[in-house]
């Protein structure tokens, strides 16, 4: 069977692997969130987690977290980001690794983050790509490093996760545009690569503290 991993009692079970079991949930309402994790796609000992034993209903609040993060990005309550759903998906791997074996969250320190070039390089690109979807997986080929080791160098350079950094560019922008009268608000979230303005207004607001309609406001443009 493919991997699967259910939420709020968590259940894992590797792929070619066989586990039974029961459960009885409380309350008349119940549901489940199940993940398929897909086979890594590179040789990244981080990224493979085949060899993690089955394990049936355990309890993991980090793991918790994660995953009703990234919930929130498939049902479309939360920001719909593929740098953002990248992360959590690669957080999700590690902490799958954690619950399994907590000796294996002691990480070696990170060699030095990213080389000046390197930065460059990723910068150059969010900016050519601001409007568009900007993943992971890309930024990291930039600069030959595997998704997981890319965002431990970036973050020990930048003090920022991709993911934040996208982020935080795209509002950037949006503030910019924001301030032009003849752009309407879902005219600027398809600028700075949002797919529409309530996806724009919960960054927004997540990293401003107000929503694009009271930034226009404050600014002489309500």
């Amino acid at each position: 069977m493919p991997p699967l991993l259910a939420i709020p009692s968590h259940s894992f079970a590797p792929i070619g692997s066989f586990v039974e079991g029961w459960n009885c949930f409380k309350g008349r309402v119940s549901s489940v969130f199940a993940v398929h994790l897909a086979p890594p796609t590179s040789d990244d000992y981080a990224n493979d987690i085949s060899n993690v034993p089955p394990s049936l209903y355990f309890e993991n609040t980090k793991l918790k977290a994660t995953l009703q993060k990234l919930q929130s990005v498939l049902d479309g309550s939360g920001i719909n980001d593929r740098a953002y759903a990248e992360t959590l998906g690669l957080l999700l791997l590690w902490e799958i690794r954690h619950a399994a074996d907590p000796k294996y969250s002691q990480l070696n320190p990170v060699r030095g983050g990213l080389t000046v070039l390197q930065l460059s390089r990723i910068k150059e690109f969010v900016d050519v790509h601001i409007s568009k979807e900007i993943g992971i997986s890309e930024l990291a080929s930039l600069v030959g490093l595997s998704q997981f080791h890319f965002i431990r160098a970036f973050k020990s350079s930048v003090g920022l996760s991709p993911y934040q950094y996208v982020l935080s560019e795209r509002i950037s922008v949006a503030k910019e545009l924001l301030l032009k009268r003849d752009l309407s608000i879902p005219d600027v979230a398809r600028a700075v690569g949002f797919s529409d303005a309530s996806q724009l207004n919960r960054a927004f607001l997540k990293l401003t503290g107000i929503t694009p309609t009271v930034y226009r406001r404050e600014n002489g443009l309500g």
